[in-house]
């Protein structure tokens, strides 16, 4: 059993490395590419704070990265007339350029590559991939409230 999860993690860190390396090839950090491909998925309704929920990242580090965006023009803030105090991320139509290229060239190698597997492949990779996601969600639920119960004092380690 120990043999197939270093074999499993073996794979998660060269597909993390892959995506890595295409960000790096295209001038950008792996949060820089998420955060644009949250922005580029999501053009009509996209805020700070939905691109916070989808990757995870705090809302400083995406504050940063939208920043640098910014300032080289890719994108647009514009007010929410609905709630003020949130901004709407917009790609300006240099960003669209930049993002149909960078985003669109990683979305068809990845259209590339499920094509290539049979349906019976596709949907066996959705539910694994469904189980995982399950199993992590619950196992990360439980660390996450023994670090909480530690770090308020339940646990009788030093806050």
């Amino acid at each position: 059993m120990e043999q197939l999860e270093e074999r499993l993690s073996e794979k998660w860190k060269i597909l993390n490395k892959r995506y890595e390396e295409y960000a790096r090839a295209a001038g950008l950090t792996t949060m820089s590419l998420t955060v644009l491909e949250i922005i580029y998925e999501n053009q009509d309704k996209c805020t700070q704070k939905l691109i916070c929920e989808q990757s995870h990242f705090t809302k400083q580090s995406v504050n940063m990265i939208i920043k640098s965006f910014w300032e080289q023009g890719y994108v647009e803030l514009v007010e929410v007339k609905t709630d003020r105090r949130n901004k709407q991320v917009k790609l300006s139509k240099s960003g669209r350029q930049y993002a149909d290229k960078i985003i669109g060239c990683l979305w068809q190698a990845d259209s590339d590559v499920i094509e290539k597997l049979t349906v019976q492949q596709r949907e066996a990779l959705i539910v694994y991939a469904d189980l995982y996601e399950e199993c992590i969600l619950n196992a990360t639920a439980s660390v996450t409230d023994i670090l909480h119960k530690k770090t308020t004092g339940g646990g009788g380690v030093d806050k």
